[in-house]
């Protein structure tokens, strides 16, 4: 069982339930702001209590229409509670108002696996790896391989692990390290 923090954190998120508990009961003086939503659903989604964290998404949603950030948080918890065509009509209007969040196409990734729609997956996966470089291309690599692997196309995980060793040197250092190793320990 985890512990509950002490001092300054814990005391400031009570007093943020006990204002989004204010919000749901109607009281229009309980202002939230988009960062507290943020912590009021992580909170519910570490209790598991998803339920709770869909409605402090919903609530946060109405409040911050436009925020990428909210639509995108709920659209997770869509997707947790199987719920993918919803999810991804959210991470549609997620990915208009903010084209720049991978965590859009990652969610949609998951949305089109769990509808057992792997061409679609790899469609969004590699779009994406157009919009973006650096260490997130490098995980929408690492997505796309899950993927290909989640279908034993095995081929094509060789091809985009070549790829993420290709664009990391951190990646590439730790394999031939971990390969050393292998061979170091497996000898004795």
């Amino acid at each position: 069982m985890k512990e509950k923090p002490l001092g300054k954190d814990n005391s400031e998120l009570q007093e943020i339930l006990k204002r989004y508990e204010n919000l749901k009961k109607g009281r229009s003086h309980s202002y939230i702001d988009e960062e507290s939503f943020e912590k009021i659903i992580d909170y519910f989604d570490e209790k598991e209590d998803i339920s709770s964290a869909l409605e402090a998404a919903e609530k946060g949603a109405e409040q911050y229409p436009f925020s990428s950030t909210m639509l995108i948080r709920k659209a997770d918890l869509l997707i947790a509670t199987h719920k993918y065509r919803d999810a991804l009509s959210l991470l549609d209007h997620a990915a208009m108002l903010d084209s720049t969040d991978i965590n859009v196409y990652i969610l949609k990734t998951d949305a089109y696996l769990a509808l057992d729609k792997q061409e679609k997956a790899v469609e969004i996966l590699e779009q994406a790896l157009a919009l973006f470089t650096g260490e997130e291309r490098i995980s929408l690599l690492f997505e796309l391989a899950d993927v290909y692997d989640d279908y034993q196309e095995f081929e094509k995980v060789f091809d985009c692990l070549k790829l993420i060793l290709s664009k990391s040197q951190i990646t590439r250092e730790a394999l031939y390290k971990n390969l050393f190793l292998d061979r170091f320990y497996r000898k004795e």
